[in-house]
């Protein structure tokens, strides 16, 4: 049997500027900005959470995302090798560790939401989806995701397509697959939002999104649930945007490069909103339906819609391809670590972690069935509450970690130039962000949701 040891690999890189840029764009378009932003949207007062997440985005997203890329690419490591580079001697160097058990702890539950959403486009693909009516469309969804053989087998396969596409590299597999699929996302979301517009709902749906209540302002929930959204989203404080730095070469332009993935996230993110909400609107559902908005609501409206097989069928496609885009890039950073820490190759890393991954991303698929009474964290099912250790501990607490190291470990003119920002008139603004501000409001929302937890 071939043990999983291999020699180190040299160091790979982007083949181009916009490689990285639709790789990192792929990373943080998925399923946190449709099936995510949506229902945590809708029962957070839809306007309001709107403007407390684009403040969030703007105060940590950009900064954070912006240090992200420059310790990457000026260390040439992945996030682990990253932090043991800046910080050899002190007892900082372990904190990558945690990047990486996040992004593989989101990843196991991750994929069993990508396996529902791949089996869902079969249905579709194959003519079949007028039959999720006949028991119901609540009772379909819960049906196949109380059983155990289909649910592990579709999170299995797409578990091994992304072990596939990883083993490729970064050149022939992960920026191949975003120059390819991330234009495809952009026209297929585009077509939905302009069908969209021709919906009975579309005003109401609008005015859910854009319109606030000030009310639910005065919830600390909204506010946990904006930073949580932001930092799933972009995919902060997973070691994703660090070990993507690592693979730059010098000639990208940090600033702008944080800029546009944040911009086009959340612009991706609000279109996807455009399209649900006229859509749920239309036909007098309940916007506010957590995780079976995708899978329950939108099934019953595009049984209703005119053409309605047609748009299931795209809107279903579009998720699976954000879903694949996600997952190459959270597997990324386990494997390499792997490879720069533990020297492993590629193929055979891919394939180790990716197995322990399905493994440890199994009870989270029986926690619906086989093991439905097994309930954590407050009453959660195991998916829930692998979901909410990951996003609202874990990823807040890594990310305040991590701006307390960058911000007061890493050298303030190494961290100014490794961002460019030692050439703009705000690089004191934005290490004094990552010194101060940063660390005060993830602390604040973290020990909030403890309290509240």
């Amino acid at each position: 049997m071939m043990a999983c040891t291999m020699s180190q690999e040299q160091q790979e890189h982007w083949k181009s500027g916009w490689g990285f840029l639709l790789a990192a764009l792929g990373s943080a378009v998925g399923l946190g900005n449709v099936w995510r932003f949506s229902y945590v949207a809708g029962e957070n007062g839809g306007g309001a959470f709107l403007l407390v997440y684009i403040a969030m985005i703007l105060a940590v997203g950009v900064p954070l995302l912006l240090a992200e890329f420059a310790l990457g690419r000026s260390t040439q490591r992945e996030s682990s090798s990253a932090i043991r580079a800046i910080a050899p001697a002190s007892a900082w160097r372990h904190l990558g560790l945690l990047g990486v058990l996040v992004s593989s702890v989101v990843l196991a539950y991750y994929a069993v939401i990508a396996g529902w959403v791949f089996k869902y486009l079969s249905i579709y693909l194959l003519g079949s989806g007028p039959d999720l009516a006949t028991p119901g469309f609540a009772t379909a969804f819960d049906t196949y995701v109380a059983g155990s053989a289909q649910p592990l087998l579709w999170q299995g396969l797409g578990l091994l397509l992304t072990i596939g596409l990883i083993a490729l590299g970064v050149e022939r597999g992960i920026e191949k697959l975003n120059l390819l699929l991330m234009p495809a996302l952009g026209v297929l979301l585009l077509l939905l939002a302009v069908h969209s517009t021709t919906l009975d709902g579309f005003a109401p749906g609008l005015a859910f999104l854009f319109q606030p209540d000030w009310s639910v302002l005065a919830s600390p929930k909204v506010y946990l649930a904006a930073l949580g959204q932001a930092f799933f989203s972009i995919g902060l404080g997973m070691g994703v945007m660090v070990t993507f730095g690592s693979y730059l070469m010098p000639t990208q332009r940090l600033p702008r490069a944080a800029l546009t993935v944040v911009l086009c996230d959340t612009l991706f993110a609000l279109t996807a909103g455009l399209v649900i909400f006229p859509a749920v609107f239309s036909f007098g559902l309940d916007p506010t339906q957590g995780p079976g908005l995708a899978f329950v609501v939108l099934p019953e409206v595009f049984a209703q819609m005119r053409w309605g097989m047609g748009v299931a069928t795209v809107f279903f496609l579009l998720l699976s391809m954000a879903a694949l885009t996600s997952m190459v890039s959270l597997l990324e950073v386990p494997v390499a670590f792997a490879i720069q820490r533990l020297g492993l190759s590629r193929p055979m890393a891919s394939m180790c972690i990716g197995a322990g991954l399905f493994l440890l991303g199994v009870p989270a698929s029986l926690g619906f069935g086989w093991w439905s009474d097994v309930l954590v964290a407050g009453g959660r099912n195991i998916l829930d509450a692998m979901d909410f250790v990951a996003v609202d501990f874990l990823l807040p607490l890594n990310g305040l970690l991590l701006t307390l190291v960058l911000g007061w470990v890493w050298p303030r003119k190494q961290a100014l130039q490794a961002s460019e920002m030692d050439r703009s008139p705000y690089g004191h603004l934005w290490h004094l962000a990552l010194r101060f501000m940063l660390p005060v409001l993830l602390a604040t929302v973290l020990v909030t949701s403890l309290l509240q937890s």
